[in-house]
């Protein structure tokens, strides 16, 4: 077997609940890696979070992890205003990047970052991992192959209780549109690449957006603060393929939350379900070709898995990122390019900003 790509994780704390419930498992089960070190806030936290993890190393300086001989691959899993800090310590290491979503606070820091990578040839993945979920990979394949038959039209649909009036102290950043990091571009963004990803770019797009939730009650501390991103965002337009398409995004709704993504082609149609954002999953497929008189539940091929199977039976959180892993293992091995880069990322921030301008002027952007 190939020798194992050891992982250091920047934000692997017990205290950080993203990653220790998606990355960290997700490198425990696959045999191509092996978690090393963790690096946290202070020393404390990080010796405890190596042994939790049973991290040879834990680490309270970034630069530390990624200069450390027993780690081959950085992971930045931290709070997405301070990745551009990240990225720029990791970068003399020479070591592949594996960054969450959003790349940068702005599309000025993600484009920076992105030509670090660039100009140092460094292997980077994008935590836009919906693009290596099982259904997503299969609807894609179904489009190329003409299931549907032309696609005239397509719709995306994003209902979530959170990010509305009420959240608690740990999310609060979420709600000041500074940061970088709120509904458009996190929820959105994830949503919106998976979306693209398997009908098509946009060419040409509208867009409206509200705040209908001026502030927000931080439960947890009995705290009002004031709300500046918005929960509500629309848009249409054309794809290049010539198809219409249009896109509903909302927070704070009580009821029928999830994902509905629906496919109309002039041959049949497709509909994807998920009960949370289409980066988590679990995914219900349903679809119908032009010999099919109604919808019928679709079984996704096993070859669209390529996590353990001790991971089949996950809902999406876990095995999705164990799938991106998976490919970017052999991206950085075999010098391959399966997994969503900082290049992706980088475009689907171009496209957020064309959302915010149409937003912003009412002028139609032509991407």
């Amino acid at each position: 077997m190939t020798k194992k790509i050891r992982v250091g994780i920047i934000g692997g704390s017990v205290n950080n609940g993203w990653a220790n419930s998606t990355h960290i498992p997700a490198v425990q089960h696959l045999e191509e890696y092996e978690l090393t070190a963790v690096a946290t806030s202070n020393k404390e936290s990080a010796a405890k979070s190596a042994e939790a993890f049973k991290a040879t190393h834990g680490f309270d300086q970034i630069e530390e992890l990624a200069q450390h001989p027993d780690v081959d691959m950085v992971v930045v899993s931290i709070n997405v205003k301070e990745h551009y800090h990240a990225v720029k310590t990791v970068i003399p290491a020479g070591k592949p990047i594996y960054s969450e979503w959003p790349l940068g606070s702005t599309t000025e820091e993600a484009i920076e970052m992105q030509q670090w990578v660039e100009e140092h040839q460094i292997p980077t993945a994008i935590g836009l991992q919906a693009r290596q979920a099982p259904a997503i990979k299969y609807v894609k394949e179904l489009l190329k192959e003409g299931y549907v038959g032309k696609v005239l039209s397509a719709q995306l649909k994003v209902s979530m209780q959170g990010m509305g009036g009420k959240a608690d102290k740990s999310t609060a950043y979420l709600f000041d549109h500074t940061y970088g990091g709120n509904l458009l571009t996190i929820v959105g963004g994830h949503n919106i690449d998976a979306f693209t990803y398997m009908v098509g770019d946009f060419a040409e797009l509208s867009a409206t957006t509200a705040q209908q939730y001026a502030e927000v009650e931080l439960e947890d501390i009995q705290k009002v603060i004031e709300k500046t991103t918005d929960d509500q965002i629309l848009v249409t337009g054309k794809l290049t393929n010539g198809a219409a398409a249009s896109i509903h995004i909302q927070g704070g709704v009580k009821h029928q939350t999830g994902v509905t993504i629906e496919i109309f082609g002039d041959q049949g149609t497709i509909v994807l379900h998920a009960p949370m954002t289409i980066q988590f999953g679990s995914h219900d497929l349903l679809g119908a070709s032009s010999a099919d008189a109604e919808l019928q539940e679709l079984t996704i091929p096993d070859t669209y898995y390529s996590a353990p199977d001790s991971l089949q039976d996950d809902s999406g959180m876990v095995l999705n990122i164990a799938q991106v892993y998976r490919a970017f293992a052999q991206d950085i091995q075999e010098g391959t390019s399966l997994v969503s880069n900082f290049a992706d990322a980088v475009k689907v921030h171009k496209l957020i900003d064309a959302i915010q301008k149409s937003a912003q002027t009412g002028e139609r952007q032509y991407l």
